[in-house]
């Protein structure tokens, strides 16, 4: 569900839900678990679950997969709470749905992890629930529904679940495509969530537009965003920071702009990482700094933002800010180039002309500046341009050498009007 892939991930990570209990040996367990004598509650625990005793042997795959207690070991914690979720143990059926999910301790394996999940939540397992919903969002393991994603988010925000309520808030604000779209009780549940305590709540009822809420173009609007920046929702932080940054709405700070921009940057947001990146570069709001301005590339690049990876893969290639190393900026230059990025299939086919970073191959250099001059990037014409002239990688056409010449001098190639000169308006115009 890509529309609504706001919703954070954290639900799809284990949970270590300790209640106390009861039985003897379990409590006993349980106190020394919280007094931090994990080594103690292993072996309080280890004969029950041995027994035969659900919540102990989810307990146990709890111990193993953090490696408290015991040496971690995800293969053995997935054993512990498989033989707990058959026995029907609704956290131990999460836990091990989450882990054919991730992949971790046992094969990835989506269909099987929403079976878990539709077991655990049938039981009425909030946590549950909720990822359930996802699962129906995304399409994640089966079917992609909307409306059953609505269904489970709505059974888990009636329990408290507050990533429910903001899940199930969005949803009905942006609609699931069969017309249960209905903006008051969006706004419902995102104050509820917002109240809550969960940022992203605060930060989509600032979303809505003025006919439903609050317009984030106006100051009462902005300000609601900087609540939910406050308490620390990155895409909220990102959106005050391009305000401050653009003088929108809020007067222009750069520095404040900069600011906000780390602060989201550390919490993983890639567009954010990318915009601090070239702050720090040209001196924007902050001292010029080449190598930080390359970490915060790097780590843009490697959350998948294309244009932070053309311009890791220019880092790399020049030295600036990080080690020279042209294999890697290859590499790098060739995800930007296979993710779309037009400057990316250019500076992927000079790459190839030049054989840096690879070998030389002028036809595979002509292919990516044809991608890239499909999308009418000046520099890929020009380049197409000097290939046809001289017979690097096609045979040598003069006459399709102009024609590439004079479309990229009509995108204002500087280099295309430097080389036709005074002949560029005969040559090139119509």
């Amino acid at each position: 569900m890509k529309a609504y892939n706001v919703v954070r991930v954290f639900a799809f990570q284990l949970l270590w839900v300790l209640p106390l209990q009861a039985a003897d040996p379990l409590a006993d367990g349980i106190r020394a678990y919280e007094a931090g004598q994990h080594r103690r509650a292993f072996e309080l625990w280890k004969p029950l679950a041995a027994s035969g005793h659900p919540e102990a042997q989810y307990y146990l795959g709890v111990l193993f997969d953090r490696g408290e207690g015991v040496a971690e070991d995800a293969e053995v914690a997935v054993a512990w709470w498989r033989k707990a979720a058959e026995l029907g143990h609704a956290r131990a059926q999460h836990n091990l749905g989450i882990a054919y999910l991730k992949g971790r301790g046992v094969k990835k394996d989506p269909m099987v992890a929403r079976q878990w999940m539709t077991r655990s939540a049938r039981q009425g397992y909030a946590p549950a629930q909720f990822a359930l919903g996802l699962f129906f969002a995304e399409g994640i393991g089966g079917e992609k529904d909307l409306s059953q994603a609505r269904v489970w988010w709505e059974q888990a925000a009636e329990q408290g679940e507050v990533p429910a309520m903001t899940a199930l808030g969005t949803l009905y604000a942006m609609g699931d495509g069969k017309g249960n779209r209905d903006v008051p009780r969006a706004v419902h549940w995102l104050r509820k969530a917002g109240q809550a305590g969960d940022p992203e709540a605060v930060y989509r009822l600032a979303q809505l537009n003025p006919a439903r809420g609050v317009d984030p173009s106006t100051p009462e609007g902005i300000q609601a965003v900087r609540q939910a920046a406050m308490l620390g929702y990155p895409e909220a932080q990102y959106e005050l920071a391009s305000a401050l940054a653009a003088g929108r709405v809020v007067k222009q700070d750069q520095a404040e702009a900069a600011r906000w921009l780390e602060r989201a940057a550390n919490q993983g947001h890639a567009r954010a990482a990318f915009d601090l990146a070239i702050m720090l570069r040209d001196g924007l709001g902050v001292a010029m700094d080449h190598k930080r301005s390359s970490q915060y590339l790097a780590q843009a690049a490697q959350g998948g933002f294309a244009k932070a990876q053309y311009e890791y893969a220019q880092a790399l290639a020049l030295g600036r800010g990080v080690e020279r190393n042209l294999a890697e900026a290859f590499s790098w230059m060739g995800k930007a180039a296979e993710a779309g990025l037009a400057e990316g299939e250019y500076g992927l086919g000079v790459m190839f002309l030049e054989g840096r970073g690879t070998t030389k191959d002028e036809a595979e250099a002509v292919r990516w500046f044809s991608r890239a001059a499909a999308k009418e990037l000046p520099e890929a014409m020009y380049a197409l341009g000097n290939c046809y002239a001289n017979g690097w990688g096609v045979a040598e056409d003069q006459v399709e050498a102009m024609r590439w010449y004079c479309k990229a001098y009509r995108k204002g190639s500087k280099e295309a009007a430097a080389l036709l000169g005074e002949r560029a308006k005969g040559l090139c115009n119509p």
